[in-house]
């Protein structure tokens, strides 16, 4: 791979990095409260909300992380106890994507970003 190309990978990881933050601020303030009034007799959504209710940003990403894990670990945290099965199925899929698809395209945008600077030896 050319080092030009490997630089423009860069800078569209930089990007979508960085659009993914908006989006992600988005739902912390928009969708989270909305997703938490759903998922309202989840003990792993209740004990985020009620620990982290008043700390700000952080406890916002807290809460988010919280209500991504009752969506996408369902069958584990059933078995463990942390989660009503109903009201997972409840939540509507357009829901569902605006929480857990923005960290997944953080996630992997950080990835390719992270892996072109190895390979052009600036990391």
């Amino acid at each position: 791979m050319s080092d030009s190309f490997l630089q423009g990978l860069v800078i569209v990881s930089c990007i979508v990095a960085i659009i993914g933050f908006g989006v992600d601020v988005y739902v912390k303030y928009r969708v989270l409260p909305s997703a938490e009034e759903l998922l309202a007799n989840c003990p792993v959504v209740i004990d985020a909300k009620k620990s982290w209710d008043h700390s700000g940003f952080i406890g916002r990403r807290y809460r988010l992380v919280a209500v991504n894990l009752a969506l996408t670990s369902t069958e584990l945290l059933h078995s463990q106890g942390l989660v009503n099965m109903e009201e997972v199925q409840r939540v509507p899929i357009n829901l569902r994507r605006w929480i857990c698809i923005p960290d997944t395209i953080a996630l992997v945008s950080f990835i390719v970003g992270m892996a072109a600077l190895a390979l052009l030896g600036k990391l």
